[in-house]
């Protein structure tokens, strides 16, 4: 068995692990007991999507599935705020005093 053999068979581990774990945080957001159960579902599929897209790019060999992971970060953090936003009741009129309130508007 080679060194590439064994990152192979490594790599492949590491999805199926994280595979299971992504399955495991969706099956949260579907059945969450709150909101808040919900909103740390969909961040942490995020991030093992963003996991995910970065060990199939070392797996195959196309460095350029890293730019994509990229791409995905920042949607999936804006997605987040944005919907953490909205959850919380939050609008652009109503002063509501967050810091963050002028770079969603």
């Amino acid at each position: 068995m080679t060194y590439q053999d064994l990152v192979y068979k490594l790599l492949t581990v590491c999805l199926t692990v994280l595979s299971a774990c992504t399955l495991a945080c969706l099956v949260r957001v579907i059945r969450g007991p709150s909101v808040a159960d919900r909103l740390v579902g969909v961040n942490m599929t995020g991030t093992e999507v963003i996991a995910l897209i970065g060990i199939v790019a070392a797996r195959s060999g196309e460095y350029g599935f890293s730019d994509v992971a990229l791409v995905y970060a920042m949607f999936s953090f804006l997605a987040g705020s944005v919907l953490t936003r909205f959850l919380a009741g939050g609008s652009k009129a109503s002063g509501s005093g967050y810091g963050f309130s002028a770079a969603l508007c």
